[in-house]
């Protein structure tokens, strides 16, 4: 729990500055509609990653959501008997995503900042 509770408020805030960089102000109001709801439901806030097995193609589309890792990495450190992914994957797609998305980020919010 001493390392997933950082690496996914660093993965959190690099995913918020992301959004915020890449969607036009006058757009925020879609931003629940289109990524937050789905990111959220699909995003093994509500059951485990593996409950998804029935649904295979799921199961492997929602690995692009980063927050798949953060709440199986909360899920692992937090709770005994429940299934949860393997760490390995875990902090290698947090890690991943953290700087993928903060390339991205970076670039985004330079292209507004300069110009």
């Amino acid at each position: 729990m001493l390392t997933i509770i950082p690496l996914s408020a660093i993965l959190s805030g690099i995913l918020g500055l992301t959004i915020g960089t890449l969607i036009p102000p006058n757009q925020v109001p879609l931003i629940f509609a289109i990524i937050v709801l789905p990111i959220t439901f699909l995003g093994a806030v509500y059951y485990p990653w593996s409950a998804l097995t029935p649904i295979a193609w799921l199961k492997f589309g929602v690995l692009i959501n980063p927050l798949i890792y953060i709440n199986e990495g909360l899920r692992a450190a937090l709770t005994q008997g429940v299934p949860h992914m393997g760490l390995i994957y875990v902090y290698g797609a947090i890690v991943a995503f953290s700087i993928g998305l903060g390339i991205v980020s970076i670039k985004g919010l330079s292209r507004r900042v300069i110009g």
